[in-house]
């Protein structure tokens, strides 16, 4: 993964919204208020569920809740969606010509490229996974060689870069962590950075006009509902920006997160931390943490959160790494579906 902006504000987003969860789940919830609950448990005690310890409770609860629920929610449409896009993809195949085969190769993406039986210029990325690019027979016809190659240099960068998945990762983390509103900054900052990533990459290979002549050709993709919601690179939204870098050769400055974002965000988290204390009093407060834990509270929530989070990262790190890698590599199956079409080629 190169580290351009693009991937930076990536990693910024992960690392806030990581650092969040974990201190929220693993340790506000799972190192403070799970073990105090377990100890009234052993005892024989009530948990305090009941009249004002409920209502104690409540607020801190609600937004969890709520923000797991948010998050899985997000994770669950996004996956149903992107499995639905991949299937009418297979059902749209078409046999890819030489002309196709040969530029995809070139292009380092062998297997990897789905010839879709539309009218439209359009091509795309799509698989959480296993990412693919679509291209459209309508761009296929119109698009020289040079603009084709330009395409596929582009499509690239999202594939060995995983932004399907990333999308996927970001999207379920900004519906999760709702009170933070800074974190869409990041995220759209991220957006708007793959494509001119992608484009630079496009135009080191192939040359500025090839991929402007791309770009007036693939400005509007299909009006498939699938695309909304599914973890897919592509879409007219950018245009602007992406013509902007081709004419000054200079990337664009991102737009900051805006301080009534920010102060919102600040606002969210504080509210949160009140929302937690309130809850702890109903145990007893931080007299009962140091009793019942040994520690303070401050200590009892770090160490709950690297106990889980350590061993988390750590798998999601190998986890990510195993499927770059996979990407990075050719599809050996992944042309052979597909019925056969005339295409011409320019």
């Amino acid at each position: 993964m190169r580290l351009d902006r693009a991937n930076r504000s990536f990693l910024a987003f992960m690392g806030i919204a990581l650092l969040l969860a974990a201190l929220v789940l693993c340790g506000a919830l799972g190192g403070v208020l799970a073990p105090l609950m377990l100890a009234r448990i052993s005892r024989g005690e009530s948990v305090g569920l009941s009249g004002t310890s409920l209502l104690l409770l409540f607020p801190f609860f609600a937004v969890v809740a709520a923000g797991l629920g948010r998050g899985g929610r997000s994770l669950a449409r996004q996956i149903v969606a992107s499995h639905r896009l991949a299937r009418r993809v297979r059902e749209l195949a078409l046999t890819a010509p030489a002309e196709l085969t040969g530029a995809a190769l070139r292009a380092g993406l062998e297997g990897r490229v789905v010839l879709v039986d539309a009218s439209e210029s359009f091509s795309f990325v799509y698989g959480i996974l296993t990412p693919r690019v679509a291209v459209s027979w309508g761009l296929l016809e119109t698009a020289s060689c040079e603009e084709l190659r330009a395409v596929l240099e582009h499509e690239r960068y999202h594939v060995c870069n995983l932004d399907p998945l990333k999308v996927v990762l970001v999207r379920a983390l900004s519906a999760a962590l709702f009170f933070v509103p800074a974190l869409a900054a990041l995220r759209a900052r991220y957006v708007v950075g793959r494509e001119l990533a992608a484009d630079r990459r496009a135009v080191a290979v192939c040359g500025r006009r090839s991929l402007a002549g791309a770009l007036l050709k693939v400005v509007r993709g299909p009006a498939w509902s699938e695309l909304g919601v599914a973890a897919s690179i592509g879409g007219p939204e950018l245009l602007a920006v992406r013509v902007a870098q081709l004419e000054t050769g200079v990337e664009p400055r991102p737009q900051a997160a805006g301080a009534t974002r920010l102060g919102l965000s600040l606002m969210g988290v504080a509210l949160l931390a009140v929302a937690f204390l309130v809850s702890l009093s109903g145990f007893g407060g931080p007299t009962a943490v140091r009793h019942v834990i040994g520690t303070g509270l401050a200590t009892a929530t770090l160490l709950g959160s690297l106990s889980c989070t350590a061993p988390v990262a750590i798998a999601g790190l190998l986890a990510y790494a195993l499927i770059a890698m996979r990407a990075g590599q050719p599809l050996r199956f992944g042309g052979l579906w597909g019925r056969e079409h005339s295409v011409l080629g320019s």
